[in-house]
């Protein structure tokens, strides 16, 4: 798959679920905040993949 792809799906389903567990915890919450949320996940599983392939490679 191209990488630009799976950027795109991460960004999605990281959007869904971030609206979803906001809503969940605090309804009181903004869409925006649960949209930062995702955004906040995203970034979270890009740091974790470049984390795991820096240390493989040593």
């Amino acid at each position: 798959m191209n990488n630009f792809y799976i950027f795109v799906v991460r960004l999605i389903l990281g959007l869904v679920f971030g609206i979803l567990i906001t809503r969940m915890f605090k309804p009181d919450w903004s869409m925006f905040a649960g949209a930062l949320t995702g955004l906040g996940l995203v970034a979270a599983a890009y740091l974790m993949q470049m984390m795991g392939t820096r240390n493989s490679k040593k």
